[in-house]
């Protein structure tokens, strides 16, 4: 079911031809990263045109806060409370 106004319809399309593009395109950056082998492990791969939403496949900036293992356990802790889910392997 489409709910979205005419409005928005129309905004999006006129948006959406400057900071997005096609599913196939989007899906380059994990085909690349499941494929190439010498990419480094800690770094960012995606789009590298308008901030970073379009555009050729390349390393993108990553936060530093993206490799804060502490950061990432409290939040998988987290996570995990609140969705009264847990993960064991």
């Amino acid at each position: 079911m489409d709910t979205a106004s005419t409005f928005n319809k129309v905004v999006w399309s006129i948006l959406s031809r400057v900071v997005a593009q096609s599913a196939e395109k989007g899906a380059w950056p994990e085909v690349m990263c499941a494929t190439e082998e010498e990419l480094s492990a800690q770094a960012l791969f995606g789009p590298t045109k308008r901030w970073q939403t379009v555009g050729p496949v390349g390393e993108c900036p990553l936060d530093e806060v993206a490799l804060d293992q502490e950061a990432a356990a409290r939040l998988w802790t987290l996570s995990e409370q609140k969705t009264s889910l847990t993960w064991s392997l």
